[in-house]
């Protein structure tokens, strides 16, 4: 639902001109989100807990809607459940959203998304240079794993152990198990 009638432009978004509430903006166009719910919630947390425990301090792990700018101009800046980037990548955080695409973004699916909502999304970020973007369909017990520059989408069941990055095994039932 867009909830302004005038473009948001990466000027606003700098100077700080933002609508309040919980939004995306969509090439430029402010985009209402639904909440998460408790499952979405208790998995993004699982999740993440397991990313900083294999990563140690070497990236940045980053949960909650984190803001990433995707373009400047039209503006677009999406919410992502999961941040994985390294401190390579991104010296320090700042209280601003994202302007370097990470190693990976992990995108918990709610009853709220469309398929077409999500491919959309995965597609900026792949094109923005994320390295790798996984999508996790609680109520299929599925993942699709998307890599950039490569058109082949990986699925996994729950059960089935993939890398998830370079040299990193990911088994999501053992790691949301409770």
């Amino acid at each position: 639902m867009v909830l302004k009638e005038r473009l948001i432009t990466y000027e606003d978004y700098i100077e700080g001109r933002l609508p309040e509430g919980l939004y995306e903006i969509v090439d430029g166009e402010v985009v209402e989100v639904a909440p998460a719910g408790g499952l979405h919630g208790y998995i993004e947390a699982k999740i993440a807990g397991f990313l900083m425990e294999k990563s140690r301090s070497k990236v940045w792990v980053l949960v909650g809607e984190v803001g990433i700018v995707l373009k400047k101009n039209p503006l677009t800046l999406r919410g992502l459940d999961i941040v994985y980037i390294s401190k390579e990548r991104l010296k320090e955080l700042t209280g601003r959203a994202l302007e370097v695409p990470p190693e990976l973004v992990i995108e918990i699916a709610s009853p709220s998304n469309t398929s077409e909502e999500l491919e959309r999304k995965v597609w900026e970020l792949l094109e923005a240079g994320t390295d790798r973007v996984l999508v996790v369909y609680p109520h299929l017990k599925k993942s699709y794993l998307y890599k950039k520059g490569s058109k082949v989408v990986e699925v996994y069941n729950f059960d089935e152990e993939f890398e998830l990055l370079e040299g990193l095994k990911i088994k999501l039932s053992e790691v949301l198990e409770e």
